[in-house]
């Protein structure tokens, strides 16, 4: 990666990590995902350690929404995650959340309950669990490297 390339990926790193945050403060929670998986994708080129979650890793993922305001994608392939602002076709995992406070309380709460959201029927799912847990533990571990608490 050429020099420029690099200040520009820890610049956009920056403010993608400052939205991320002030996003649960103030509780944008449907810009959430959004931002969620900016950072996933900016944090996964610049940390090896994280990338290490996705090496030899071919998942695609499709988010949704009751309300409309999640749609949303994602695959990984070659080790890199690209993200699509609409859900995907032919996912591994499709995931429609309640809400946007279900997506918060779904990937953020101090102890995920991914069995308790779906009983509780602020998630529902078609596909692999297995894809969806793997999605939920990088998502926290994000939340526990950059925001306290």
């Amino acid at each position: 990666m050429n020099p420029f390339a690099a200040v520009i990926n820890r610049i956009n790193l920056w403010w993608t990590k400052r939205a991320f945050i002030n996003s649960f403060r103030d509780e944008a929670l449907d810009l959430s995902l959004e931002l969620l998986l900016g950072f996933m994708r900016l944090y996964l080129i610049v940390n090896a350690s994280f990338r290490k979650n996705i090496e030899n890793f071919e998942a695609r993922y499709s988010f949704k929404s009751t309300d409309g305001r999640i749609d949303a994608g994602i695959i990984f392939s070659g080790s890199k995650m690209r993200v699509v602002r609409h859900a995907i076709d032919n996912a591994n995992v499709a995931v429609v959340f309640k809400d946007g406070l279900a997506l918060k309380n779904f990937l953020f709460a101090p102890e995920p309950d991914i069995i308790g959201a779906i009983l509780n029927n602020e998630v529902s799912y078609t596909g692999n669990l297995n894809y969806l847990s793997k999605f939920a533990y990088m998502a926290k571990h994000l939340k526990l490297q950059f925001i306290p608490g």
